[in-house]
């Protein structure tokens, strides 16, 4: 491991009939292990092996608590009530009993079926696969099985798309899950930014969360489409946010769609009829398997030679391909979608940047911008891509990833649901609503409304940024101390303040003492 899991497990521990084998992956509330059947349990049928997805959900603070909670009881109900072949199956729950253990006392254990990787794993180990089509027939199986039981994924992506030992396709992590109340239904405000439609880049948030359609699904599949036949995002841009900014002008009208000219016409136009404007305009989920079927038996154009008859079959994909990325390290935090690594930082797959600008799924998020922040002491996981993406938006070189860090471990020990009323601050880095409204839009116009929380870490952090990015050339020249330190002083009170007092102000010299200590612990040995 490259850090040590959220939730420590032995390798021979005991959990019901399941005895803990090999780490397969954690994130900043979970951990996912192997694990081998010892007996039925009076249970006859279950599987020889299966993955243990531990929730210390019997230790933490009450929000993070809370949160988690919430989070599990969706997969847990989806899970429990749909079965369907293309849906990662879950065999049983178990609840940790061993005060001996204060760590494991008390988790919330899912048995879930085992995979070899995920799509986001195959993807970097051999971009545009030839058996593409045949993977995204699967894919869009399984949401119109989803959605034919009254369900809405909400976080479709290559991460959360896991390829079993016979190759085919399973659909996973349904902590984002809803079940439909009519045309809608209600998840949390967290989302990854490439596949989330523009609709919901500005919806309103209620006190049940954010109102969802099928229709999000299907644009994210229009996007996970046009990633796996292209190795490209179908919109503009190096980094999410550049690419959410993108996707905003194209709703808005002040932008055209620009498709790969790679993609064959027969998905050219299923990928035009999934990445409509609004949301009404967008093919139904069945009419868009018909469709992609079709495309997957067709001749020519982006790998699209595998006919959906075999998909039908669950034909075995490249065995050797799939090991080989497992085998390359890739079934780590960015590869198995076991829904343990994305809530925090809005569900970004994790990863480092690779030719062609695509930062996400190659590395585990323990280990992206290693070279800029430290992987060793104490940054969640779940938000480090985040960070890193956050400073390198901004290109000064006094916000970096280790200032962001160092800030959200000051401002709220990375909180992602802290509230403040007294102070009407809220969320990981204690925005007020009405300033937030004013750094909430990478265009830097305020939002027509003031927001209100809880304000999802995708939104918060790259609002600090950006409004770090906006002080740092606001500070005079000649100031004394740490550049960055100044910044961190001028976000918790003004640059006006910091410039009329000559630097920190005392008031505030007890957090930027705090913050200058956590930066120090946070950036890289080598760097300054």
């Amino acid at each position: 491991m490259t850090e040590p899991y959220a939730v420590p497990v032995p390798e021979g521990y005991r959990v019901g009939v399941w005895e803990v084998r090999e780490p397969i992956a954690t994130g900043a509330f979970g951990s996912v292990y192997a694990a081998r059947r010892t007996g039925d349990g009076g249970r006859p049928g279950l599987p020889r092996t299966a993955a243990l997805k531990f929730l210390p959900t019997g230790t933490g603070t009450p929000r993070q608590l809370t949160h988690l909670r919430e989070l599990i009881e969706r997969e847990v109900e989806l899970l429990r009530r749909v079965r369907r072949p293309r849906l990662i199956r879950m065999y049983e729950t178990l609840t940790v009993d061993d005060p001996d253990r204060p760590r494991l006392d008390g988790a919330t254990v899912l048995v879930l079926e085992r995979a070899e990787a995920s799509l986001a794993a195959r993807l970097a180990a051999a971009p545009r696969p030839a058996e593409g089509p045949a993977l995204l027939a699967q894919v869009c199986a399984g949401l119109a099985q989803l959605h034919g039981a009254g369900w809405v994924h909400g976080d479709l992506k290559p991460a959360n798309v896991l390829l079993m030992a016979d190759g085919s396709v399973r659909l996973a992590d349904f902590n984002m899950a809803a079940e439909l109340e009519g045309t809608h239904a209600y998840t949390p405000a967290f989302s990854t930014p490439d596949y989330t439609p523009p609709e919901l880049l500005w919806s309103e948030i209620g006190e049940r969360g954010r109102r969802i359609r099928p229709s999000a699904d299907v644009w994210a599949f229009g996007v996970l489409a046009h990633l796996v036949l292209t190795d490209s995002f179908p919109l503009p841009g190096g980094t999410p946010a550049a690419r959410r900014d993108a996707a905003v002008a194209y709703a808005r009208g002040a932008d055209e769609l620009r498709l790969s000219p790679v993609l064959a016409d027969a998905w050219r136009e299923i990928v035009r009829a999934c990445l409509t404007r609004t949301h009404a305009g967008r093919v139904g989920t069945d009419a868009l398997l018909r469709r992609v079927e079709a495309a997957a038996d067709g001749s020519g154009g982006s790998g699209a030679g595998v006919g959906a008859a075999a998909v039908r079959r669950s034909r075995a994909l490249p065995r050797r391909a799939v090991l080989a990325a497992s085998a390359a390290g890739l079934t780590g935090l960015a590869a198995l979608g076991y829904g343990i690594a994305t809530r925090a930082d809005g569900g970004r797959d994790a990863g480092g940047p690779r030719p062609g600008g695509r930062a996400s799924d190659v590395l585990p998020a323990a280990s992206y911008g290693a070279a800029e922040l430290r992987t060793d002491r104490g940054v969640p996981a779940a938000y480090r891509l985040l960070i890193v993406e956050t400073a390198h938006d901004c290109g000064r070189e006094e916000v970096t990833p280790a200032l962001i860090a160092a800030m959200l471990k000051v401002e709220s020990d990375f909180d992602p649901d802290l509230a403040d009323p007294v102070r009407n601050e809220y969320g990981i880095a204690r925005w007020t609503p009405q300033v937030l409204r004013w750094w909430m839009n990478a265009d830097g116009k305020p939002g027509e409304t003031v927001p209100e929380p809880p304000f999802p870490p995708a939104e918060s952090v790259p609002a600090m940024g950006r409004y770090l990015c906006w002080i740092a050339p606001r500070l005079d020249a000649g100031l004394p101390g740490d550049r960055r330190v100044l910044v961190a002083a001028a976000y918790r009170t003004s640059y006006a303040r910091v410039n009329d007092a000559g630097g920190v102000p005392p008031k505030y010299r007890a957090y930027a003492d705090r913050v200058a200590h956590h930066l120090k612990e946070y950036t890289p040995r080598g760097r300054t």
